[in-house]
């Protein structure tokens, strides 16, 4: 017999296919996480009639259903192997603690490349009381690091003793120590003093540690600076370095005599008139022509091969004059004045040209040091310039930009900078330490 429909079994029109999956919909079904038991005789023969097709729902659920599942176990390796590759990458290139607040800070303060980038930290290694940070940045000159010195010391919140550029020019290295007890006054004493290398002095303490330099390669000193900045108390330290080292020393005086007193007498020449001053200038002259005569004897170029070829251990002789000024000024000289004057200059800058090789150093301090007082023949020999306290032009006179005028405080005594934006403070000296010999 031909099986009979719902419509012979109960007088209704049974839709074949769009109903049916409607209805499947709204029963609750296996599929769906229930039962076919307790159902109305109409729902259970639909379901029936359909069954096929849910039985194929089910199957397809519960493959689905281990599909997402073994995703999800597959995640957890996945997962695992992206942290350890990020880890390895973050080491790679280096990333440090604080790495991130430095950026954020030096975005802060305007310190970024053209295309908004800040430098980023790379390495950092404390080396004693100093700190080693290097970053790594595109489109940053060390011009750009030192123009912009005082705003990074602020956002590191620690002093910049040097800005150095790797190999590749994608790095920079600064050099940083903390500021607590940086710049302290420290005395003399005389264990600082490098006594079996008198081609060495130390101007003094800078952040690092001594500032030392070597007057074979840089030979003459000018030093600047308002009145007070303790221009007079370097020039004593440096001084008395060559006196114990065993060097010729001269002083020009034209303060009358207060800064250096009777106790310099027994171990340096000090001189207080002009006329003098020309007649010592002039035998310093004539010291130079000889020791030119000598070198060429014996076929040398300065005065450090001279003594190792001949053995004669030919001294350094050292000329200073503290407060220049009131030596070269020609403001209301006569002609007289002016002729002498003129000597003394061109005295001077032989000494400047030539010394270095044969062993004769310049030292001279004066408060401005500028064309009317120092000509441009003796102080564009000055290799090492060094200016104290200071307002804006001084410090562009002396070091040639304005850093003295923004970097040592109006208050700050012994405190100097160097043409290199190497800041130091020189040490304490008094009489005291020369009258203990």
């Amino acid at each position: 017999r031909r099986q009979r429909g719902p419509e012979q079994e109960f007088g209704v029109k049974a839709k074949r296919q769009k109903p049916l999956r409607s209805s499947l919909r709204s029963t609750t079904s296996p599929v769906r996480g229930g039962s076919l038991r307790g159902q109305n005789p109409r729902e259970s023969l639909l379901t029936k009639w359909g069954g096929g097709r849910v039985e194929r729902g089910r199957r397809g659920f519960a493959r689905l259903s281990q599909r997402k599942t073994e995703k999800g176990v597959m995640l957890v390796p996945a997962a695992f192997t992206y942290l350890c590759w990020a880890v390895v990458s973050t080491a790679a290139v280096g990333y440090v603690p604080e790495a991130l607040e430095m950026q954020h800070n030096f975005a802060r303060i305007g310190f970024t490349n053209s295309a908004g980038e800040a430098p980023y930290l790379v390495q950092k290694e404390q080396r004693g009381n100093a700190v080693i940070l290097t970053y790594h940045c595109t489109g940053f000159p060390v011009s750009a690091w030192v123009d912009k010195q005082l705003e990074l010391e602020s956002a590191l919140n620690m002093l910049i003793a040097s800005v150095k550029e790797g190999n590749d020019r994608r790095t920079v290295s600064l050099c940083c120590v903390p500021p607590e007890h940086v710049f302290d006054t420290i005395e003399w004493h005389e264990r600082y003093i490098l006594r079996n290398e008198d081609n060495k002095l130390i101007l003094g303490r800078g952040l690092t540690g001594d500032v030392i330099i070597d007057i074979d390669k840089t030979p003459h000193i000018l030093i600047g600076g308002n009145t007070g900045s303790g221009k007079s108390v370097l020039v004593q330290c440096l001084l008395w370095q060559a006196i114990q080292q065993a060097d010729v020393v001269y002083v020009a005086d034209f303060k009358g005599g207060v800064d250096f007193s009777y106790v310099w007498q027994e171990f340096a020449y000090i001189i207080t008139e002009e006329k003098k001053l020309l007649v010592l200038l002039n035998h310093l002259a004539d010291i130079l022509e000889e020791r030119k005569r000598l070198f060429k004897e014996v076929d040398d170029v300065n005065i450090t091969e001279y003594r190792e070829k001949s053995g004669d251990y030919m001294q350094r002789i050292v000329f200073a004059c503290d407060e220049v000024a009131e030596l070269l000024d020609k403001t209301g000289a006569d002609k007289s004045r002016k002729e002498l004057l003129a000597q003394i200059e061109a005295r001077l800058a032989l000494i400047a040209r030539q010394g270095r090789a044969f062993g004769i150093h310049l030292i001279l301090a004066t408060q401005r040091p500028d064309a009317n007082i120092l000509p441009g023949q003796i102080k564009n020999n000055m290799n090492i310039r060094i200016c104290g306290r200071a307002d804006t032009t001084l410090s562009t006179i002396i070091i040639g930009d304005r850093r003295a005028a923004e970097q040592i405080p109006h208050d700050a005594q012994g405190r100097f900078i160097m043409e290199d934006g190497t800041v130091f403070q020189a040490y304490y000296f008094s009489d005291d330490t020369i009258s203990k010999w």
